[in-house]
């Protein structure tokens, strides 16, 4: 994700902030910034509560709004991104080895450090699915409670004792919060299956040289001795 310059960003002061799933994170206070003018982080004020600070590197412009990546979906986006560069890179180093053209003492040590790299990516994708997963598990038990709300403000309008304006204007925000809730489950869910795939791509030269076959060793089987087969007795002569 490119850097953003607080040029781009400062006229959104003010206005409200959102995520990737159209959800308001608050109102932009406040932008920080480095002296090449690339984006360090914001401030957003989330309702009358707190103050935020969000890394510069989750925000972005687009629309005519500021959006903020959240943070498992930006940490699993780093880990594919990064596994796929492995993946290529080792194909790379491969191409390159096959050729004999440089000598092995160059290569060699190129080929332990992208797998040094990639144990790590792999460490790190097991923190990340961890983490992901964790925030599934939060999104089923705020969908519990939504399913919950709806379910008690239809009671209360059907019995009449809420208007049907109060009706609308609660189902309206309570749909939309389902709504969010399942399309951030659903990315979840894709992207921890595209983190596998990368995983399992990554992991290949190791797969492969678990199942290289080892050189095989032929022992010439004794021929059994006929009933006119002579035997040589070999006698040793001590000196």
């Amino acid at each position: 994700m490119p850097a953003i310059k607080v040029d781009e960003i400062s006229k959104f002061i003010g206005s409200e902030v959102f995520d990737d799933f159209g959800r308001s994170l608050g109102t932009l206070i406040a932008v920080e910034s480095d002296i090449d003018g690339k984006v360090s982080s914001i401030i957003v004020k989330s309702e009358d509560l707190s103050l935020d600070v969000i890394e510069g590197e989750r925000v972005k412009v687009s629309d005519d709004k500021v959006t903020v990546t959240p943070e498992w979906k930006f940490e699993i986006l780093q880990v594919i991104e990064n596994l796929d560069r492995a993946y290529k890179r080792r194909k790379a180093i491969e191409n390159i080895s096959s050729r004999n053209d440089l000598p092995a003492v160059v290569v060699e040590p190129m080929k332990r450090k992208l797998e040094d790299e990639i144990k790590a990516l792999k460490l790190k994708a097991d923190e990340v699915k961890k983490v992901v997963n964790s925030r599934i598990g939060e999104i089923d038990d705020e969908s519990l409670k939504v399913a919950r709300a709806i379910a008690t403000i239809g009671i209360s309008y059907f019995s009449g004792e809420i208007s049907e304006r109060g009706y609308t204007q609660s189902m309206n925000h309570l749909r939309k919060l389902q709504d969010s809730l399942s399309e951030e489950k659903k990315a979840a869910k894709d992207l921890l299956d595209k983190l596998d795939k990368v995983v399992q791509l990554a992991s290949e030269g190791e797969v492969q040289k678990a199942v290289q076959p080892q050189p095989s060793t032929t022992t010439q089987s004794p021929v059994a001795a006929g009933p006119n087969a002579q035997q040589t007795m070999v006698v040793k002569i001590e000196a």
